[in-house]
């Protein structure tokens, strides 16, 4: 084998456990803070920690770890663009930082959400995945019930639920059978969706 291949899966084996919880931290930040130059920096970050778990599963096809990633950041910044553009149109505050509403509420509600996650990774383990993986995905699970719960008049955010959704289904599936043609559909099915997402979230602007 390649011996950067070979060194990159023990890096991604070393990082794999941080990288599950900075992809929880990412989603806290996109779901406390209502500003969306903010939620897009934490958006790219979290696609580049569900790019190192990806490393798990496609430890020889780098190519793939890279698309998940490209892909990612791509529906990043369109998700900003039309967030831009209904800020704009509707006169929002276009503030760097601004807290999203209900802040004691949503920080309660992480928390929550932070104790629910591990203890059911803890104990119901998913089958055929690692300790990490199974932990991406409940957490990747939980901030899509948080965004879907929390910020229903925010087509961008819930867009951004149900690609975390996506994603923790995409990890699930793939570390059993990593395939390319399913992965390669699965990659195509997160780019349309956030197309749409973007799409839905222009669309409301009023003319």
């Amino acid at each position: 084998m390649n011996p950067f291949l070979v060194w990159l899966d023990q890096f991604s084996n070393f990082v794999s456990m941080p990288a599950a919880w900075g992809i929880f931290l990412t989603g806290a930040v996109i779901y406390v803070i209502d500003a969306w130059r903010v939620r897009f920096l934490a958006l790219l970050v979290q696609y580049l920690f569900i790019g190192v778990l990806f490393a798990r599963i496609f430890d020889t096809r780098l190519e793939m770890v890279i698309m998940k990633v490209l892909i990612g950041w791509l529906i990043s910044g369109a998700l900003l663009i039309s967030a831009r553009i209904r800020q704009q149109s509707t006169q929002q505050s276009g503030k760097l930082l601004r807290w999203a509403t209900n802040l004691p509420f949503r920080a309660l509600m992480l928390t929550t959400a932070t104790v629910v996650a591990w203890l059911a990774s803890q104990r119901f383990a998913l089958p055929y995945v690692s300790a990490e993986l199974g932990l991406a995905c409940f957490l990747l699970g939980i901030l899509a019930v948080l965004f879907f719960g929390t910020e229903e008049n925010d087509p961008g955010v819930v867009g951004v639920g149900v690609l975390n959704l996506l994603a923790a289904l995409e990890i699930f599936y793939t570390a059993q059978d990593p395939g390319l043609l399913i992965a390669g559909l699965l990659v195509v099915i997160n780019l349309l969706v956030g197309l749409a997402v973007s799409y839905l979230t222009v669309a409301e602007v009023p003319a």
